[in-house]
């Protein structure tokens, strides 16, 4: 069952790109874009008391798609939606992920004005791996409502935005509505690095269903990257920069007995970091090694530590396949191994 679902799947992302190629041509100012991944894993977890499941199965892990029309020059019109899975559920069901409009007010990207639904500029989240960095998994935040400016001159780039925030307080008062975010950025050929930071990072699609503080929490986040010969460095560290207070991110009550059924019961400042090497091995393969850890993220349900190596190499045209071993431990002693083969298309 499991090897016809993957072969479907598979058969499916090779047969799309054939219908996205004509809508691209259907006018110069309309682009489409689209990611199609299909995964396969085997995951077998040691419980702290030793007792040991395993997981395994086929999946559509990633399945997006979207559009940028563009009427003239100075506006650009940007669309996508968004489907994930998991190894046997629905992680994110179908829906609309991005949906803004970018006012390029000066030429060159000198100054560009975006309005919309749209993910926040926090966080780098670079990686060669198959499996997301815990950077991503703490800080990577998508808003209904974000007005954002951004600069770029030369090889610097600088953001600010504002945005309706939907994290809720505490006291059942309602939400911290109101918030903003800064950044800037160095890139060139061979080294890139920079700083963002969020006026509350309990906004992040990290915090699920515990997105609940007394106070707002800011966020940091620091990245960098070089590139030596056919080696790339990169590594990130995000964090919050004050403490969640005990009584914050207190999660449903589901069993029904009037209080959450999880709660902080003392002070906790998440943070999560990513170091990786990726060697290019030429012709457009890589091997990458990849290392996370996260510090007081255990009411966030994010892996203490982590680490795997990935292969990917091209299959067909803008077809990869890709391989990845990894461990990972979590705040409760439970080990994981896993092996991820993926095939993933890129248009």
């Amino acid at each position: 069952m499991q090897k016809t679902l993957l072969a479907s799947l598979i058969a499916t992302a090779l047969a799309t790109p054939l219908h996205t190629v004509q809508a691209a041509e259907v006018s110069d100012q309309l682009e489409v874009f689209g990611t199609i991944e299909v995964e396969y894993g085997n995951n077998k977890t040691k419980q702290a008391d030793g007792t040991t499941t395993t997981e395994k199965g086929s999946a559509l892990a990633t399945g997006a798609f979207g559009s940028i029309i563009k009427p003239n020059d100075k506006f650009d019109i940007t669309t996508s939606f968004l489907y994930e899975e998991d190894l046997n559920a629905v992680a994110t069901p179908l829906e609309l992920d991005e949906a803004f409009v970018t006012w390029h007010a000066m030429p060159a990207e000198k100054l560009d004005i975006t309005a919309g639904k749209k993910y926040l500029s926090f966080g780098k989240y670079d990686t060669s791996m198959v499996s997301d960095p815990l950077t991503l998994e703490l800080g990577e935040t998508n808003r209904k409502e974000v007005l954002q400016a951004s600069t770029k001159n030369g090889n610097l780039s600088a953001t600010a935005y504002l945005f309706n925030g939907e994290a809720e307080k505490t006291d059942g008062t309602g939400k911290h509505k109101s918030g903003f975010g800064l950044g800037v950025g160095y890139e060139t050929e061979k080294l890139s690095g920079g700083i963002d930071y969020v006026s509350n990072i309990t906004e992040s699609g990290g915090f699920g269903d515990v997105s609940n503080a007394s106070k707002k929490v800011p966020g940091v986040s620091i990245y960098g990257s070089t590139k030596l010969g056919n080696v790339t460095l990169m590594g990130e560290h995000l964090m919050a920069t004050k403490a969640f207070q005990a009584g914050d991110l207190a999660s449903a009550d589901e069993d029904g007995d009037g209080t959450p059924d999880s709660v902080l019961d003392a002070a906790a400042k998440p943070s999560a970091t990513h170091l990786e090497a990726a060697f290019d091995l030429q012709n457009d393969r890589t091997i990458a090694i990849g290392w996370d850890k996260t510090k007081q993220a255990a009411q966030l349900g994010l892996d203490k530590t982590a680490y795997g190596v990935a292969y990917r190499q091209p299959l067909y045209k803008d077809l990869t396949g890709a391989i990845e071993l990894r461990q990972s431990k979590g705040y409760d002693d439970a080990k994981t191994r896993a092996l991820t083969a993926q095939v993933a298309y890129e248009f």
